[in-house]
């Protein structure tokens, strides 16, 4: 499972004041480009402006609890 990191910035309201959001996402894809589109999609629809999308973690590995 591949973990990507998204950055967006936006401004509330009448706010001149830039917030970044920092997000730790996945996908079921597992791909940047599936990542790349949704957050597309998502700043379009809340004003918001896509600053960075990439993979910063893979998970080789889950282990389930022993019984």
């Amino acid at each position: 499972m591949k973990v990507f990191e998204v950055i967006t910035e936006h401004m509330e309201g009448d706010s001149k004041e830039i917030l970044t959001t920092r997000e730790y996402v996945t996908s079921a894809e597992g791909t940047l480009q599936s990542v790349v589109n949704h957050f597309t999609e998502h700043c379009y629809q809340y004003g918001k402006e896509l600053k960075s999308v990439q993979e910063v973690l893979t998970i080789v590995q889950h282990i389930e609890e022993m019984k």
